[in-house]
């Protein structure tokens, strides 16, 4: 199961981080008949994909809109503001744990202070490797793995997801709340096994 979730991971990871560049990869019926996950929510994500395919200039104005924004995002991608009192980016309080987290890794975010640690994308791709980690025989990987997963991911991912599905204009990104969802729900049963 680590290396399904590592796989999808590393796919929606991507699609939060930025558009998509390979756009016939992403309605390709090869890669959607082997989707990694296969439950329910994947399945309606799979599902939405199969229907008319994106246009690049589409696709890059999703992404615009719902995770830069012209003046703010649709769909804000950081975590900072949905937990913190102040409701700012860059909140040091959860931007520098986040940090600490993914140095327990020998990570770090590209771009350091340009663009804050706590996106969803890079949150989601942390997790994902930490469950391949795990699942690989790395014991030291089960602890910053769980504390990014329960503590910060799944603290503000919903209301992320929410939004991406009221405002998505784009197949892509109308299927992206369900194929998270399936990740998180195949993130969370293999932690509570290990």
């Amino acid at each position: 199961m680590h290396q399904r979730i590592h796989a999808a991971g590393s796919v929606i990871s991507r699609l939060f981080l930025a558009s998509p560049t390979n756009i016939d990869l992403l309605f390709d019926e090869g890669m959607l008949d082997n989707w990694p996950l296969e439950d329910s929510r994947s399945h309606a994500g799979v599902a939405r994909l199969r229907t008319q395919p994106d246009t690049k200039e589409a696709l890059d104005r999703d992404h615009l809109y719902l995770f830069t924004g012209v003046s703010a995002p649709l769909a804000q991608p950081y975590e900072s503001p949905y937990v913190t009192d102040d409701g700012l980016v860059f909140e040091d309080s959860v931007t520098l744990r986040v940090r600490e987290l993914y140095s327990q890794f020998g990570l770090a975010v590209p771009n350091q202070g340009t663009y804050p640690d706590d996106h969803i994308g890079y949150e989601i791709a942390f997790v994902s490797t930490g469950c391949y980690e795990i699942g690989a025989g790395n014991p030291a990987a089960l602890a910053p793995t769980r504390e990014m997963f329960e503590a910060h991911l799944t603290a503000f991912a919903p209301a992320v997801l929410t939004a991406v599905r009221k405002h998505a204009q784009t197949a892509v990104y109308q299927a992206l709340p369900d194929l998270t969802e399936g990740l998180l729900n195949a993130i969370g049963t293999f932690l509570d096994e290990q």
